[in-house]
């Protein structure tokens, strides 16, 4: 098990097309079933995502993907870099993502996640996040997803 260790030098800024190799090579390296370069190349050019880096030292070491609708927002892919988890630096990601919704009109974050994936599963619920529903057979190879709820104000 990987020693659990604060980092202190974290930092935060939005992605650009010019990170996407770095996005793109923390992706395979973390999932099993990582997202194709085309679906985060879309997500650049969705006027409503946006894609937040942590960064440590400079360098990514994570990011949180998000889609903004009128009241809420849906959480499309975070991810950290294999050699950094167990950091805090995807709840410093999720804090950041909060904090910056705070007294706006945003009033719930949504996202899904892997019914298999009982760590991730586990972690956003002990941030806050409530279990609302099942999408049965959401992935592409037939495994269900647990939709989650965090409510913000």
């Amino acid at each position: 098990m990987k020693q659990i260790i604060k980092p202190i030098n974290t930092s935060f800024r939005e992605a650009s097309k010019q990170d996407l190799t770095q996005i793109l090579a923390i992706e395979n390296r973390a999932y099993e079933h990582p997202w194709n370069e085309q679906k985060f190349i879309d997500s650049f050019d969705n006027n409503n995502s946006k894609i937040q880096l942590i960064l440590l030292n400079e360098t990514i070491v994570g990011y949180l993907l998000s889609l903004q609708s009128i009241e809420f927002i849906d959480i499309l892919n975070i991810c950290i870099d294999p050699d950094f988890q167990r950091q805090g630096l995807a709840k410093q990601l999720l804090n950041h993502l909060v904090s910056s919704q705070q007294g706006g009109v945003i009033n719930a974050i949504l996202l899904e996640v892997r019914k298999s994936n009982a760590v991730a599963i586990n972690f956003y619920l002990n941030y806050g996040f409530k279990l609302i529903d099942t999408r049965k057979k959401y992935y592409s190879n037939g495994e269900d997803a647990k939709i989650l709820n965090l409510q913000i104000m």
